[in-house]
């Protein structure tokens, strides 16, 4: 090929791709089903000498929060090891209403949070993956195990067959009271979140133990690009 013809052939694949890079940029990108259920954890850390302060307003806003329209759950919890961190679990039963507590009262809730935090407070929305109705949380001094999950983009879809049969088979492991997978909103969805409850640390304990806890952890590990980031947390009381 001549070195016209190259040029020419050059300019044309060119041209091409980026035709195709503008349609794609102006093609919307669907949104969430807005009737979809919207699960919210936010981790939440304070500084030590406003532990006791932050602990009343996450009080507070559990109580308040559980009233609204349209709320499913509204928890607090509190990490077991480092006190001073937080975290809280919310569900609405769709877009409406979690915009609604999101510009209102949520709003309101932050701002009077921000003065106590060592850091930025760090929500993260997701849709259910792989869950059950909502159901109260059991009695007792229950552990809490929350979970963020990153896989590599590219290999997003090898994780959804390992994540489902984990929550499933989990469920039905002595001590369990809730085992929920979710995903995180795009442009983040190759992040996950799991929401554990366990009876007591040894129940949780004899779980991660078993052959098929360490099994799947096997098989996660190469697709995922950060730390499986596991913290545990006891209810605020």
């Amino acid at each position: 090929m001549t070195p016209l013809k190259l040029l020419l052939t050059g300019a044309i694949l060119l041209a091409t791709a980026s035709a195709t890079s503008m349609a794609n940029a102006q093609t919307p990108v669907a949104g969430p089903d807005p009737n979809t259920p919207v699960y919210v954890v936010g981790y939440i850390d304070v500084s030590q000498a406003s532990k006791a302060q932050a602990m009343t307003l996450l009080k507070q806003f559990r109580t308040a929060c559980a009233k609204e329209d349209g709320n499913q759950r509204c928890e607090a919890v509190q990490r077991m090891e480092q006190q001073n961190e937080f975290a809280v679990l919310e569900i609405w039963k769709d877009q409406k209403s979690y915009q609604a507590h999101s510009t209102g009262p949520g709003a309101q809730f932050r701002d009077r949070l921000k003065p106590m935090l060592t850091s930025p407070y760090d929500e993260r929305v997701h849709t259910p993956f792989a869950v059950v109705p909502p159901q109260p949380a059991p009695a007792g001094r229950i552990i809490y195990a929350i979970t963020h999950i990153d896989v590599i983009p590219p290999l997003l879809a090898e994780a959804g067959p390992l994540l489902r049969p984990m929550a499933e088979a989990s469920r039905k492991d002595a001590g369990n009271g809730r085992f929920e997978v979710l995903q995180q909103l795009a442009p983040r969805t190759n992040h996950f979140t799991f929401v554990e409850i366990w009876a007591n640390k040894r129940q949780l304990e004899n779980h991660q133990a078993l052959q098929r806890t360490i099994q799947f952890r096997e098989k996660l590990q190469p697709l995922l690009g950060a730390l499986y980031d596991e913290r545990l947390y006891k209810v605020l009381d």
